[in-house]
């Protein structure tokens, strides 16, 4: 498993925020980085690809990496200095997993088993690591196809 130093990465914080660990709050979650991402400039034939894959994230972050509903999940966004990827940073306060040896789905039509091939599928980067407050999925995507 992973293990990861923010102080390493150089990006700007442009939204930080918290929501309880109900499965509801994925949505309210999801249009908040949207409307955050849209902001920071990211094109609409992007912006799609990052909401899903945030939508995944959080997601796994409430359903997995969550004792509860009293548990709080975090969300932050990034703009890197150039301006030219935008990030969003989920974090629980879970148990952390070994990326290596997650689930896969075994054809289309199962459920489940998804998630993180398609984070890794809709991302131009994608950083799992775990931390002793819990686990971290970083998802990082230009901000447009230029």
């Amino acid at each position: 498993m992973m293990t990861h130093s923010d102080d390493t990465f150089n990006l700007n914080s442009i939204d930080d925020f918290e929501i309880s660990a109900l499965p509801q709050n994925a949505g309210l979650a999801r249009d908040r980085v949207k409307t955050v991402a849209m902001r920071a400039g990211v094109s609409a034939d992007i912006l799609d690809e990052v909401i899903v894959a945030f939508g995944e994230a959080v997601t796994n972050a409430i359903l997995y990496g969550s004792s509860g509903p009293k548990a709080s999940v975090r969300v932050r966004c990034y703009l890197e200095p150039d301006g030219k990827m935008f990030t969003v940073e989920v974090s629980d306060r879970g148990r952390g997993f070994d990326p290596d040896h997650v689930r896969q789905a075994q054809s289309d039509d199962a459920l489940g088993g998804r998630g993180l091939r398609l984070m890794r599928a809709l991302t131009d980067r994608l950083l799992l690591y775990y931390d002793n407050g819990g686990m971290n999925v970083r998802l990082s995507k230009s901000i447009s196809r230029e």
